[in-house]
């Protein structure tokens, strides 16, 4: 009886990058380019693609019925976006881009295709909604359990394990204002800068500018027990970012929308929609 964990079927990241990589050529779907303070969807939208960041920060949002936001995860390059649409047809947040960024359309219906999901390309993405998952239940325990002061601690920390800079410097630059990191971890605008300039104070943290250096890190986990997260190195993007910027140069299809409430048309959702696998 043949084995079916044999040393040579195990897929290594390049066979898994390049598997995803070809998939999604074959989807015919070609990037699409969205500027800054775009919403790219609304809650109860149409769930029709799930997205794969090529480049940028993007975030996805509700809205309280007193109006107040909750800010439910901060996505990167690399990562998934729409896989807590699965299922549904109707998407059950918006998702807003933080910076300009470049995102890769896969159409809900291909992604559940028997043809699209191969065992490599089904793990790839398995490891992709278990990060997410690992960052969802450190924000839920920060959220419910923890003071200001601890859940700040926190984020930052989360933060530097996210996003961080690859040095030794645990920087962190995300653009983000203390608003939007507020509604990160349900503190207001006041209690953000309060508890930063605190840290700031203490020594823990340098600000500058929308830059965060964590001056003393380990000190800071000590405070609230916090472990860090070790994300692998992505193997889409890891070791490609050099052709990363001209490639999308030629590729990509850029929506400009001129404020902060405009969202892609509809008519181009549609456009999109037409792929038929």
């Amino acid at each position: 009886m043949s084995s079916l964990f044999a040393g040579n079927n195990i897929d290594t990241p390049l066979s898994v990058a390049a598997a995803v990589r070809s998939t999604l050529l074959r989807c015919s779907l070609p990037p699409v380019a969205f500027d800054r303070g775009v919403d790219i969807q609304h809650e109860g939208d149409r769930a029709d693609f799930l997205y794969l960041v090529k480049s940028g920060f993007l975030y996805s949002y509700g809205v309280l019925p007193d109006g107040q936001r909750q800010i439910i995860f901060l996505y990167k390059e690399g990562d998934m976006v729409g896989f807590t649409d699965l299922g549904s047809a109707r998407t059950l947040g918006s998702l807003r881009s933080l910076s300009d960024c470049v995102l890769q359309p896969i159409p809900m219906s291909a992604f559940l295709s028997p043809s699209f999901l191969t065992p490599a390309i089904a793990t790839y993405f398995l490891h992709k909604a278990a990060e997410m998952q690992s960052v969802l239940v450190r924000s839920l325990v920060a959220m419910g359990r923890m003071t200001a002061r601890e859940r700040v601690i926190c984020l930052l920390l989360m933060l530097n394990d996210r996003f961080g800079s690859t040095t030794d410097k645990d920087e962190v630059q995300i653009p983000l204002t203390q608003s939007e990191l507020g509604d990160l971890i349900g503190l207001t605008n006041v209690s953000i800068s309060k508890n930063l300039s605190q840290l700031s104070a203490e020594g823990l943290i340098e600000r500058k500018g929308n830059r965060i250096v964590l001056r003393r890190r380990v000190d800071m986990q000590r405070m609230i027990g916090y472990e860090p997260i070790h994300f692998p190195p992505d193997v889409l993007t890891h070791g490609a970012r050099r052709n990363h910027n001209a490639v999308n140069r030629i590729r990509s299809r850029r929506i400009k929308m001129p404020s902060s409430s405009a969202r892609v048309a509809q008519d181009r959702i549609d456009q999109l929609k037409g792929w038929d696998g």
